[in-house]
């Protein structure tokens, strides 16, 4: 029998993993028996899972209402660009001299191969798992945590229904002509393509929005 701690660790992981990928999109009601039938659990891991989710930013409790996935308004997600666009290039910078090559040539190539298949589900997974390993190399702990929070809810954007294929494959595309600059040393040419990269897709999620 799977012990407590890994039972509320996969609940955590479930709905968590539910959300980012926007099967339970913004705004949905996380009504507890529906949650338990779908991921084979009790209430409790369930319940456990819902609080962590709501420390982190994904879920929001309106009280007398109940638990609900964060919702992404027009000003919720143009403050988590701005927020993108001043910390991030700090962060890279901090954690620049850390970068693997061996690990950036593998980024690389599964961008390329995402690309060549037009696999957008895993562009978007590359996409976020590339800025987390960017983010994870400044070796502080408190913007590791801030920038943790910034992608997962950035995650929940990008795999929106109405987010723009072409975006996502601009977007590899800006990666790997990122991290050809990132495996030629030129940290601040890198640094400044990582808030065009930001700011052209911030352009392209409004520009679909209003569509």
């Amino acid at each position: 029998m799977a012990s407590s701690k890994n039972l509320k660790t996969a609940a955590y992981q479930f709905l968590k993993k539910k959300i980012l990928s926007n099967e339970l999109p913004p705004n949905t009601y996380l009504e507890e028996k529906m949650l338990c039938e779908m991921a084979g659990m009790s209430r409790t891991p369930i319940r456990e899972a819902i609080n962590r989710l709501v420390q982190e930013g994904l879920v929001s409790v309106i009280p007398n209402k109940g638990a609900f996935v964060t919702s992404l308004d027009i000003q919720r997600v143009k403050e988590l660009f701005d927020a993108r666009v001043e910390l991030e290039p700090v962060v890279f910078r901090k954690g620049f001299d850390r970068i693997d090559p061996a690990v950036l040539n593998d980024f690389r190539a599964k961008f390329e191969s995402g690309l060549a298949e037009k696999n957008y589900p895993f562009l978007h997974d590359e996409d976020y798992a590339f800025h987390n390993y960017l983010n994870s190399l400044c070796r502080n702990e408190f913007l590791i945590r801030t920038m943790n929070n910034l992608q997962d809810l950035f995650q929940m954007v990008r795999t929106q229904d109405f987010y723009s294929r072409e975006r996502t494959e601009n977007g590899a595309r800006e990666h790997i002509e990122l991290i050809g600059l990132c495996l030629d040393g030129k940290q601040e040419s890198a640094a400044n393509l990582l808030v065009t990269h930001i700011r052209n897709t911030e352009k392209y999620y409004f520009q679909n929005l209003a569509q």
